[in-house]
């Protein structure tokens, strides 16, 4: 018969030592923006939510004037 090599797993503690090293060599490789880079991207942001706003608060006064209208045209 063949036999069997095992490969003997690494204890918990080590392995949790180990993901710290790694969680730590991750972390050296971020690259964060500048603080023109993150004031660009807030007001990138800002103006999106800015114009989304508005096309939704038109639309809604949009179908509030066409179920008005249907309302009081179909009204009984």
């Amino acid at each position: 018969m063949a036999e069997e090599t095992k490969v003997k797993k690494p204890g918990l503690f080590a392995r949790i030592g180990k993901w710290f090293r790694e969680l730590k060599s991750e972390c050296r490789k971020i690259v964060w923006p500048t603080r023109q880079q993150t004031v660009n991207n807030t007001l990138v942001v800002i103006a999106c939510v800015i114009v989304i706003g508005i096309f939704i608060w038109i639309l809604d006064l949009v179908f509030n004037l066409g179920i008005q209208t249907l309302l009081t045209h179909f009204a009984a």
